[in-house]
């Protein structure tokens, strides 16, 4: 009952700082703005050491990829990956992954300097009008941090604000770019 409870408590603190970092989205200017200060936010309320972007090529989000490189922000914490090998690496799922065993097949995926580092792992799918363009990922020093089978219903959450927010930034630069 004890460890019932304890979970209960876990996730309401979740909870909370999710809906504390939601409610900032509105907040950003665009999506370099976004990326910017949502990675640093989740490092800072989470206290995650390894938080990071991936966006896939060959998807319709290039001039995000350039925008991000443009960062020195994001640049640190972007990691470019081949759409095909991005989309094996997450079993082609919308759906958060954790991992935290033989996190080899995911070294493509995980920052350059860093990858040995990194012991367990949770991969949150960016999705933007039904595409799947890229990831927010979370490592961590300890292989008990993300485990399969605990729940990511909370990540998933934040991750689908994200991509909505982010959606409404392309949507908004596309019409600006017509006039």
């Amino acid at each position: 009952m004890d460890e019932n409870v304890d979970i209960l408590k876990k996730n309401e603190e979740i909870a909370k700082k999710i809906s504390k970092i939601e409610k900032t989205l509105p907040s950003f200017l665009n999506a370099k703005d976004l990326f910017e200060k949502l990675l640093v936010q989740i490092e800072e309320e989470f206290d995650i050491p390894f938080v990071w972007i991936s966006v896939a090529t060959e998807t319709g989000f290039a001039g995000l990829i350039q925008l991000m490189r443009a960062s020195h922000i994001i640049k640190e914490r972007l990691n470019i990956i081949d759409r095909l090998t991005f989309l094996s690496i997450i079993a082609d799922s919308a759906k958060p992954v954790l991992f935290n065993n033989d996190l080899k097949p995911f070294y493509k995926l995980l920052p350059r300097k860093k990858k040995f580092f990194i012991k367990s792992l949770a991969i949150a799918p960016i999705v933007i009008n039904s595409e799947i363009m890229g990831s927010i990922n979370l490592g961590d020093y300890s292989n008990l941090r993300y485990q399969p089978g605990m729940d990511t219903g909370l990540l998933e959450e934040l991750v689908s604000t994200v991509s909505t927010c982010l959606s409404n930034f392309m949507t908004c630069e596309k019409e600006a770019s017509k006039q």
